[in-house]
């Protein structure tokens, strides 16, 4: 039961720091981080707009990981996300081939965050 705490939070931490990551170098560089945006979001939003609120919504998805309370919903969006992210990116599959593994990681937490329910 211990180790399965310990994995379960490793699981955790490396989610949400991915996710962690993505917010606060798309802050610092938002020019690096803008082109994996959607086109048809870009013409409907300003870019960087859009960039700020993605963000957030990442650092929350992060926060709410590493928190572990009601842990089926941040997990469900990020696999909601991570999926958005590659199909929106196929095209950079050399770029969000990466993006699987830690989809099929957040994938993994559903399935441990419903059975453990």
């Amino acid at each position: 039961m211990k180790n399965e705490k310990l994995a379960l939070f490793l699981l955790r931490l490396g989610i949400a720091s991915v996710f962690l990551y993505a917010a606060i170098a798309a802050t610092l560089e938002p020019s690096n981080w803008i082109g994996y945006l959607p086109q048809f979001l870009r013409s409907i939003f300003p870019a960087e707009t859009l960039l700020r609120l993605f963000s957030a919504y990442e650092v929350i998805i992060s926060l709410w990981l590493l928190w572990g309370k009601k842990l089926l919903y941040p997990s469900v969006l990020s696999v909601i996300t991570l999926s958005a992210i590659i199909i929106a990116n196929i095209g950079q599959l050399d770029v969000v081939f990466r993006d699987i593994a830690i989809l099929f990681a957040a994938l993994s937490l559903v399935v441990v965050s419903k059975d453990s329910k």
